[in-house]
């Protein structure tokens, strides 16, 4: 039996863009993840954590812990990601578990695109946490 070398290869792609860009990261193989953490003007230390599917055809950006909500600001935080997905069409912003923000994207791969297509949607996602930040704290 031949074993399926495409999921590592979207992963080390994308690695060695993160290399070539001097992006400091961990790798979690048996979770095909890779994390890294980023500080933005208006964030800082938050997750972003890129999770390769099975067959290695697609990719998944998760956002972790950008910001906490209490249970009374609930009803406006679901209104916040609303707007926010209004206007950033490239990242799903939402209100996970234990009322923390996040967000999260996703895109499909080959080994050939995978480093440039992942890199472009951290960059983005960076970018895009970044503004959603400051919004949130006007």
């Amino acid at each position: 039996m031949v074993m399926n070398r495409k999921p590592a290869a979207v992963l080390e792609a994308y690695t060695r863009q993160l290399d070539a860009e001097h992006v400091l990261y961990r790798v979690d193989a048996g979770k095909r993840a890779v994390y890294t953490h980023f500080d933005g003007e208006h964030f800082r230390d938050v997750a972003f954590v890129m999770v390769f599917d099975g067959d290695g055809a697609a990719c998944g950006l998760r956002v972790l812990s950008v910001a906490r909500f209490t249970p009374a600001q609930l009803a406006d935080a679901y209104e916040f990601c609303n707007r926010m997905n209004r206007t950033y069409r490239w990242l799903r912003l939402y209100v996970g578990d234990g009322n923390e923000l996040e967000a999260s994207a996703d895109a499909a791969v080959t080994p050939a695109t995978a480093g440039v297509v992942c890199t472009e949607l951290l960059h983005r996602a960076v970018s895009i946490v970044d503004e959603v930040c400051r919004e949130l704290g006007n």
